[in-house]
């Protein structure tokens, strides 16, 4: 228990220093490059950020940039719990580092399900989803309503935080972007190997491959590619041979880009 409240304690302090809006502003620069959305009009254009999360802070990014952005996530509905609460203090942590007002920009945040998206055929010019993928348990479900609700040349962008990574089991333990060093008593790869550390959040476990298969089915894929690496000290010839069904660049990719075209 206090290695836990020291493990959130750590997590908050990356949201008052600013580490992790800093990296959130990094990632909301890869997909400004992939898009160059800077030569695209902002009133027109119509962004989806699937799986907003509790915190959402690419939604926020999107909106403070002049973007027409809707959030949805089941997180998204009204709730009166002491961790709601949390998450208002979070929010205004993240949102005072990237120049924006959460109460300002919350009237296009929607409450449902991504794989049962409330948007007319055809309907999205850009759908963008920051580790949410991983997380989704239809993952075929929640492409094909992508296909539906994106308009023909819409684009979709998604970072991937793999589950074969060495921070892929989400625990909060892990807290460090890259992964640098490990909880005491925990081997690398846990998640692959002992699974000493539980699993606190729903994960699919689909790997690199499966994804860009399943968006190859429904969209052109323009890019993929590896974003973050982590790991490969930890990367030993016994621990490469133990997970040799597991291809190195699985093992230390952290964050897989996919963008797609429909075409």
């Amino acid at each position: 228990m206090v290695s836990l409240k020291l493990d959130y304690a750590k997590y908050l302090w990356q949201l008052v220093n600013g580490f992790r809006s800093n990296h959130e502003r990094a990632i909301a620069k890869l997909r400004e490059d992939d898009l160059s959305l800077q030569q695209l009009d902002k009133s027109t254009l119509r962004i989806l950020d699937l799986a907003n999360g509790s915190l959402r802070p690419q939604y926020y990014i999107l909106r403070a940039s002049g973007y027409s952005v809707y959030g949805i996530d089941v997180v998204n509905c009204r709730r009166r719990t002491w961790q709601a609460r949390a998450y208002i203090i979070a929010r205004w942590l993240y949102t005072r580092n990237i120049s924006a007002r959460s109460c300002k920009f919350d009237d296009t945040l929607v409450c449902g399900d991504v794989s049962a998206l409330p948007f007319q055929d055809e309907s999205v010019d850009i759908v963008t989803s920051v580790a949410a993928f991983e997380h989704f348990l239809d993952v075929p479900q929640v492409v094909r309503e992508l296909y539906r609700i994106t308009k023909r040349g819409a684009v979709v962008w998604v970072l991937i935080h793999l589950f074969t990574s060495p921070s892929g089991g989400h625990n909060v333990s892990l807290t460090q972007i890259p992964l640098r060093y490990l909880p005491h008593k925990v081997d690398p790869w846990d998640h692959l190997r002992k699974q000493y550390l539980p699993f606190n959040v729903p994960l699919n476990k689909w790997r690199q491959d499966q994804y860009l298969i399943e968006f190859q089915k429904y969209f052109e894929v323009l890019k993929q590619y590896c974003a973050m690496r982590e790991g490969e000290h930890f990367l030993t010839v016994e621990i490469e041979n133990e997970l040799s069904n597991y291809t190195r660049d699985e093992l230390t990719c952290g964050a897989y880009v996919i963008v797609a075209r429909k075409s």
